[in-house]
């Protein structure tokens, strides 16, 4: 009797999914960002945290690479609402090579995104208390009393314009000086320049309707249909009048 057949060779083993790559280019804006994670925040860059072994959280995850703790010591350590300057951040997103084991990286893209901050409480009380601003048009020196200069601020230059049209300006704080009287701070912080109109940004995180925010839904109705951050926030900008800054800012 011949001897049996020997079994068929077993198929080879099925690749794993691939993973999901970023968005592409066009479709990605700085609003993006608000749902993804900033690794320098973590103390990490983008193959820290096991990314280099995770696409997906590589995809998710971002890089602040300005400002920094060489321009500006503590930036990181310090509350978000009280961080300067305050004009722009630079986000890099973190993207995987696809690859798996030790071969597998996550690394910081190239391409550099100038975004837009909310308004630090730094800079609102600074906007709020703007002696400068017309028609009052004055000075620290113009303030009698130490209750009225430490609650004075100043514009201190001209503001001046970054990336993606972004103006910035510069403001000091008045400070009461003993037997000279109210003096402008000689150091002060940058903020965005409150003449210019009011950014999505800005109001992403103010409440529509039931606790429910312009931020909120707009990542609702991005992952409903599919369609990117900005164009979700300017059709919730579109509808909702407090949102509207994103029907024209996003």
């Amino acid at each position: 009797r011949p001897p049996p057949s020997p079994p068929p060779p077993s198929p080879p083993p099925s690749s794993p999914p691939p993973s999901s790559p970023p968005p592409p280019d066009d479709d990605f804006s700085c609003l993006d960002f608000e749902v993804m994670t900033d690794v320098r925040e973590l103390g990490q860059w983008c193959g820290g945290g096991g990314r280099n072994n995770d696409p997906d959280a590589c995809h998710r995850a971002y890089a602040t690479t300005f400002p920094n703790e060489g321009f500006s010591p503590g930036y990181f350590r310090t509350p978000r609402e009280y961080r300067s300057p305050n004009v722009r951040v630079q986000r890099q997103r973190c993207v995987h090579n696809g690859l798996e084991g030790d071969e597998g990286r996550c690394t910081m893209e190239a391409k550099q995104y100038q975004c837009p901050l909310p308004i630090s409480i730094n800079c609102s009380r600074a906007y709020a208390n703007d002696i400068q601003r017309p028609p009052q048009n004055r000075w620290c020196s113009s303030q009698t009393t130490k209750e009225t200069c430490e609650a004075s601020y100043a514009r201190a230059g001209e503001p001046w314009t970054v990336s993606g049209g972004l103006r910035g300006r510069n403001y000091r704080a008045c400070v009461w000086k003993e037997g000279e009287g109210c003096k402008l701070q000689d150091v002060g912080f940058n903020c965005r320049d409150p003449d210019q109109e009011a950014l999505c940004i800005d109001v992403w995180n103010s409440v529509v309707v039931s606790g429910a925010t312009c931020g909120g839904l707009s990542r609702e109705l991005a992952r409903a249909e599919r369609i990117g951050y900005r164009a979700a926030a300017a059709r919730i900008g579109a509808t909702f009048a407090v949102c509207e800054p994103c029907a024209r800012s996003s």
